[in-house]
């Protein structure tokens, strides 16, 4: 241990030198930072889109809100005729859309360096007391099309193309000089074969982890001003430590493959092998087994439910339903007296038939719910059999965009459409017109970002089984370097 420790800066500058003069080391960094620079453009891109669109629609609530109590004052005042379809003063035209909030989860800093779920999730939803079907569950979320293409972000080419440029300049570090028969000139130097091999890959990995690690926080500082929140330093370092921690595994296992005592060629197939295994095979079979264990409940099932339960409706408030548009022509019946409103009973029927469908289908979407849930907490389980897996979960959680953040987000939704319409049902069903005081009142959504200690607690365990797997691999190839033969 003394020898290596001792000798290891000298193999490090040497080989550092080598490198230098070598094209080889010039050409991968510059692959590197160009595919990074071009992920972190297009995760800054589309984190800002989404923002901007938050943004907007945040202003399209206010000035709604705005309109819809100017217009309750002047119809007050008798300076304006209620809308028949959109009167400012039935609780049943402002619970169902006139008045609808939005539910928004906003980015986190470190958001453009993994898209994760923000592909195929949305980041808000319009919340009114329709039922949540025509809402929540109003697209496939695995859409096909996004599944397939994507968008090639920052956590893209740490997770697929990192470990392909550390095998390129890794491969061959013991291999090439045992076959140009220079490996007994190098050893006939007061140096260990552990030393040799541990200084050539410390050259390696040096400016190749600290341009995959450091590149896209500099980038961020620069070009994403809520990155420079000082909240966002401990994701950051959260950031380094992942891809840190993923690239030793990788250098690791070079290290094993290279103390077999193969040759290049073979040493460069076994870890091509790896990478497909690790980053393309063992996700799909993960994927599968999970799918399998814990299958989603069928979409179509919830859409036959779904109108089931509106037929069902329409059948059983069928004379509410037919009762004609007299309001339409007659405005008085429109306009409140003494805080009362004829409510239209069709506006009221409707109503009914959305909160039957919510009762109908509660058990469904929480088998949704249910099963979501499980496939994660299989995927925590056993995802380890994949550093990829790992990795992966452990970026996209530091993010924001993982999956367990959008399943918080749901949950959240689900309260606020609770109280949204536990708001609304009493003046929707006992006739009360709504005031201004009542529009203060409304349900306003807001985020509750999800327990910091559970996320900390996940990038420990992330860590820890990323930092397990290469301790184990370089103790394999401290135990294969002891019985290596130079010739």
């Amino acid at each position: 241990m003394n020898s290596l420790f001792k000798h290891l800066p000298l193999v490090f500058r040497h080989e550092w030198r080598l490198l230098l003069a070598d094209r080889s080391l010039w050409l991968t960094l510059g692959i590197l930072c160009a595919v990074l620079a071009y992920g972190l453009f297009n995760g800054i891109t589309a984190t800002e889109a989404r923002t901007t669109t938050q943004v907007r629609l945040q202003i399209q609530e206010a000035d709604a809100a705005v309109r819809n109590v100017d217009l309750l004052r002047r119809i007050f005042e008798d300076k304006a005729n209620p809308e028949p379809f959109a009167n400012p003063a039935n609780p049943a035209n402002v619970g169902s859309g006139l008045a609808a909030r939005y539910a928004m989860m906003p980015a986190l800093p470190l958001a453009p360096l993994a898209l994760g779920q923000s592909d195929m999730l949305p980041d808000h939803y319009k919340i009114s007391y329709r039922n949540k079907t025509s809402f929540l569950y109003d697209g496939e979320i695995e859409n096909p099309w996004n599944l397939m293409s994507g968008r090639l972000d920052a956590v893209f080419v740490v997770i697929y193309l990192l470990p392909l440029l550390i095998i390129a300049l890794s491969y061959n570090v013991l291999s090439v000089e045992r076959e140009q028969g220079m490996m007994k000139l190098v050893l006939s130097n007061p140096i260990t074969l552990s030393t040799l091999l541990a200084g050539k890959l410390l050259a390696r990995a040096l400016p190749l982890l600290a341009g995959a690690a450091l590149l896209p926080i500099v980038a961020l500082l620069l070009f994403f001003p809520p990155a420079r929140q000082v909240d966002a330093l401990p994701q950051m370092m959260g950031w380094i430590a992942l891809v840190l921690a993923y690239g030793l595994f990788w250098f690791a296992l070079a290290a094993f493959v290279n103390a077999l005592r193969t040759s290049s060629a073979n040493n460069a197939l076994l870890l091509i092998s790896a990478w497909v295994v690790l980053t393309l095979i063992a996700p799909v079979i993960v994927n599968l087994a999970v799918s399998t264990a814990n299958p989603a409940p069928s979409r179509v099932e919830l859409a036959t439910q779904t109108r089931l339960v509106t037929i069902a409706g329409l059948n059983r408030y069928n004379e509410l339903l037919s009762t004609d548009y007299r309001y339409t022509t007659n405005l008085e019946t429109l306009r409140p007296k003494d805080g009362k409103l004829d409510i239209p009973e069709r506006l009221r029927a409707f109503y009914l038939m959305d909160r039957d469908v919510d009762a109908e289908i509660s058990s469904l979407l929480d088998r949704f719910d249910i099963q979501v849930a499980s496939q994660q907490a299989l995927v925590d389980r056993f995802g380890f059999v994949s550093p990829a897996i790992v990795a992966f979960e452990g970026i996209t959680g530091l993010s924001g965009n993982g999956s367990r953040r959008f399943q918080h987000f749901k949950e959240q939704i689900d309260t606020f459409h609770e109280n949204w319409r536990g708001y609304f049902q009493p003046k929707v069903l006992g006739g009360q017109a709504m005031t201004e005081s009542d529009y203060a009142d409304i349900p306003r959504f807001v985020w509750q970002e999800e327990s910091a200690r559970q996320r900390w607690t996940d990038l420990a365990k992330r860590l820890f089984q990323l930092l397990l797997l290469a301790a184990i691999l370089s103790v394999l190839a401290i135990v294969f370097l002891r019985r290596y033969r130079v010739v």
